[in-house]
């Protein structure tokens, strides 16, 4: 999870921790995609608007080309179709407005790790 509001990040994280998922929180793209190519995660969640360069689907695309089978979620303040569009075609799974309720991104964490088979 990769958003740079400390409180959202950090509740966010103990939320999904104590669903059972294992939870790595970082506060910028950078660490994120560091994060990715160290380690293998099955969904990767981005706040649109993060501090430095790329803004979070830029980060989702370049983790996508470094991980084919990363499934990334994106959460945004600032809602558009314009950006919904682009971050579906760069391979998010999801894009969710805030304000939100942790059970719907658990809902989502759920659904992005399901085989894709299963899905069918």
């Amino acid at each position: 999870m990769v958003d740079d509001e400390p409180v959202l990040r950090e509740s966010l994280r103990d939320w999904l921790y104590n669903a059972g998922y294992q939870v790595e929180a970082v506060a910028d793209g950078g660490e994120a995609l560091k994060a990715i190519e160290e380690q293998d995660f099955g969904v990767a969640i981005f706040d649109l608007k993060l501090p430095g360069e790329k803004n979070g689907i830029e980060v989702l695309g370049e983790a996508s080309a470094h991980k084919a089978g990363l499934q990334g979620i994106i959460i945004t303040a600032y809602p558009s179709w314009e950006t919904a569009v682009e971050s579906m075609k760069l391979g998010a799974v999801d894009y969710l407005s805030k304000p939100f309720s942790p059970e719907k991104l658990e809902e989502l964490v759920e659904k992005a790790l399901v085989p894709s088979e299963a899905k069918a």
